[in-house]
């Protein structure tokens, strides 16, 4: 069997409803390279097992699963999950897709492979994709801010563009350099770690998103995403990029989100604890939390004087 071209990275837990729809995902794609679908089931209790274990019978030269006996999410190895696969990957490229969203253009590892290979510059690659609302049956567009539209080709992606909207850089979208992985971006992260993994590919070279609908981001009430309050959002956003702050500490981009991030925190938690935050963080990054008190100073000012 030739080397693949591709490993495709899929990591899944209790994902029975939207496993197959994955999977074929997967199996549909048309390309003129070989593949490999390396997937780590994380032990699911739900009957996602069994479903993979019968595609990796049917495809047993494709699909290469991971079948954990115990639950390393629950035992605090979830910066690890994505590691295994990325470890085993054999591919000049990785393709990622989470067992609960998938994929609907069979020509999309074709497009984003064809793209990488003219463009060595660029380190990863995304696609556009819909969002689909489990809970009352409705497709839509992600926001995107002030572009509302793609040209025919796509759009250059920054890291400032993607700090500011991670819809431009979904992980089920991204092809990315298998050479550009770093351990780092699963060691020493806690908070979301596709943040700090698209910004580190984005770091290490040019980051470009094509135009075409290429999946599906499956929204529903077993997500990560779907119990995230308010303040929740608040601390997992600042925690974030506190700790790309702490590792990039020259990185005048993350400087300016962190500031964002601690404003938007102002207006979002309670203010005893904002205080508290602000006195752990000026230790971190006084110059940072500075700014922000010369901000809430002059807010108030210009609301007093009006």
């Amino acid at each position: 069997m030739k080397s693949p071209l591709v490993s495709i990275c899929c990591i899944t837990y209790n994902h029975a409803q939207f496993i197959r729809k994955c999977l074929d995902g997967f199996l549909m794609q048309q390309t003129d390279f070989p593949i490999e679908i390396l997937i780590h089931d994380d032990c699911s209790t739900d009957g996602t097992t069994d479903i993979i274990r019968e595609y990796e019978a049917k495809y047993p030269e494709l699909i290469f699963p991971i079948y954990e006996e115990f639950n390393q999410y629950q035992n605090g190895k979830a910066a690890e999950i994505d590691f295994y696969n990325y470890l085993r990957a054999r591919g000049k490229y990785i393709a990622y897709c989470e067992g609960d969203d998938y994929w609907i253009d069979p020509l999309k590892l074709q497009k984003q492979v064809d793209f990488m290979e003219a463009n060595p510059e660029y380190s990863v690659c995304f696609h556009d994709y819909v969002v689909y609302d489990t809970s009352n049956d409705k497709h839509m567009k992600p926001y995107y801010g002030n572009i509302e539209s793609f040209s025919q080709d796509g759009i250059e992606v920054t890291k400032e563009m993607y700090l500011r909207n991670s819809n431009y850089g979904r992980p089920l979208t991204m092809i990315f350099r298998t050479e550009m992985f770093n351990e780092k971006w699963h060691t020493q992260y806690r908070y979301y770690r596709d943040t700090h993994e698209i910004y580190h590919l984005l770091c290490s070279g040019k980051g470009w998103k094509l135009s075409f609908v290429g999946g599906v981001y499956n929204q529903h009430t077993g997500g990560v995403s779907s119990s995230i309050t308010a303040p929740m959002s608040a601390l997992i956003v600042r925690e974030t990029y506190k700790e790309l702050y702490q590792y990039n500490l020259h990185d005048k981009v993350i400087e300016l989100f962190m500031l964002e991030s601690l404003l938007w925190n102002y207006y979002i938690i309670p203010r005893q604890e904002f205080i508290i935050i602000l006195k752990e963080y000026f230790l971190i990054m006084p110059r940072v939390v500075l700014r922000v008190l010369f901000v809430l100073f002059r807010r108030k000012l210009k609301k007093k004087l009006k």
